[in-house]
């Protein structure tokens, strides 16, 4: 376990607040503290889209910004006063789940406190389906417990929230129809759970994507995807969730794996300007 814990201390390319670190210094190390200073600089899109839509104007690269340090840039951009405090709500970066749940990893790992992000679907959200969310994975020194900063939730029940890969497991044994999991009460099935294993494995491997990133095997459309690719899918479920138990067998299987492993260069698809795009993936300035 230790191997593990100490990689899960260490930023990834993505965590690390680079030039930013001065803005953790002596923040709380109390949890419900930290879930309100992401609150203060971070706005969910979707409350701007029902509320303020107008704010989304020339706003769509917000959400596009993959590491912490270029999200720590935006925001000091709006406001340069310190994370404790809270900004108006037009001042706010305009983000979604993952950047609240990778926000509240990489103050953690700052924090010295082993954390990762988890990409699954969440029971809590929506009335008609299991819905895609982000959040985040620390070790309290006995256990791993989840928090979702975005609707300030602490230690979610395994029924609460549903990894990517526990999802796989479910459908694929028939426990639940593929039909529970989803995007939206429109876009729901398989293919949503075989986005989100992937990005799952891919952020217990400290890869921790946007929403919207796709590449390899998790982007295949239903008619492209074959036996081969659902039993790769089956082995990626059944190593993410035996981590705590084998994490150097996870971290063997991903790095094997080309369909799985994230390449330098990826493809993300925007949906507050509905556009989609090739990119290099490291956002760092």
């Amino acid at each position: 376990m230790s191997t593990a814990l100490d990689f899960y201390t260490q930023h990834s390319s993505i965590t690390d607040p680079g030039t930013y670190a001065h803005l953790f210094n002596n923040l709380p190390h109390d949890l419900p503290a930290i879930h309100q200073i992401i609150q203060n600089v971070y706005i969910h899109v979707w409350k701007v889209q029902k509320y303020n839509s107008t704010w989304l104007k020339d706003r769509a690269h917000e959400y596009e910004s993959r590491s912490v340090a270029k999200s720590l840039a935006l925001v000091m951009a709006h406001d340069n006063h310190p994370l404790t405090e809270a900004r108006p709500k037009n001042q706010k970066l305009i983000i979604d789940c993952r950047h609240f749940a990778v926000l509240l990893v990489s103050i953690l790992r700052s924090q010295s406190v082993p954390a990762r992000v988890r990409v699954g679907f969440a029971t809590y959200l929506e009335k008609s389906h299991f819905q895609d969310h982000y959040v985040c994975e620390y070790w309290n020194g006995e256990r791993w417990l989840m928090e979702d900063p975005d609707l300030l939730k602490h230690n979610i029940s395994p029924d609460e929230f549903i990894t990517g890969g526990r999802a796989w497991q479910m459908i694929r044994k028939r426990e639940v129809s593929d039909l529970q999991f989803g995007f939206s009460p429109h876009d729901r099935g398989e293919w949503a759970v075989r986005y989100d294993l992937p990005r799952d494995l891919a952020a217990m491997n400290k890869f921790e994507m946007l929403s919207g990133d796709a590449w390899g095997v998790a982007e295949k459309k239903d008619p492209m995807v074959n036996a081969r690719d659902r039993k790769l899918l089956d082995e990626a479920a059944a190593v993410v969730a035996n981590v705590n138990s084998d994490f150097d067998a996870m971290r063997q299987f991903y790095e094997a794996n080309e369909a799985l492993r994230v390449p330098d260069t990826i493809h993300l698809y925007n949906y507050i300007d509905n556009k989609n795009k090739t990119v290099a993936w490291d956002d760092r300035p």
